[in-house]
């Protein structure tokens, strides 16, 4: 670990927009755009791009369908089981970013550290997101769990729409910072 302060602006994911690119200019000066140039990519790359993929459709499904439930009706046994579906969606999306996230801290980002010293600084910075992720997915979790009480009314889904909002907007950060970090040291170890 070292000894960056996750609570200056410049590195918390929800002020410092994009990861501070101190951490990883020049260490592999390879942009986004040329990543499907490499024979390599089609491999983990493009496989942690569709997993990431995965985790950002869900959040937009399931912002999509609590805008929809909030512009219907609040009677009859479709907005219950728009509801009920919405909040096991939710579930769904946090256990498994709660599970991906746990891969990467227990082998990826170890594994990384070890091939990619030079890393350091940003593979921290990435498990520091991961704590302040397990918080936001715990949150959810609790938010999501709510809609599925008898009764569950729109204020309750419309808390459960700004909940999915925060944690699309963080997933999104932090993959999108992840992918930076990531894919071009694997794509230059393999060149």
């Amino acid at each position: 670990m070292t000894d960056i302060d996750y609570q200056d602006p410049k590195f918390h994911l929800l002020s410092r927009g994009r990861i501070n690119a101190d951490l990883i200019d020049g260490l592999f000066p390879i942009e986004r755009s040329e990543w499907g140039n490499y024979r390599h990519f089609q491999e983990w790359p493009m496989h942690v791009l569709r997993l990431h993929r995965v985790i950002s459709d869900a959040c937009n499904r399931l912002i999509k369908g609590f805008e929809r439930i909030l512009d219907g009706s609040e009677s009859g046994s479709e907005y219950l089981i728009a509801n009920s579906g919405m909040a096991q969606l939710g579930l769904d999306l946090v256990a498994h970013v709660h599970h991906h996230h746990n891969y990467e801290d227990v082998n990826v980002l170890p594994g990384f550290m070890a091939r990619f010293p030079q890393l350091t600084n940003a593979i921290d910075l990435l498990e520091k997101d991961h704590v302040f992720l397990n918080d936001t997915l715990y949150q959810s979790e609790v938010v999501f769990a709510q809609l599925r009480r008898k009764g569950a009314g729109k204020m309750q889904i419309d808390k459960a729409l700004e909940q999915a909002k925060i944690l699309s907007r963080i997933l999104t950060l932090h993959t999108e910072d992840e992918e930076d970090v990531l894919i071009p040291a694997v794509l230059d170890a393999y060149s």
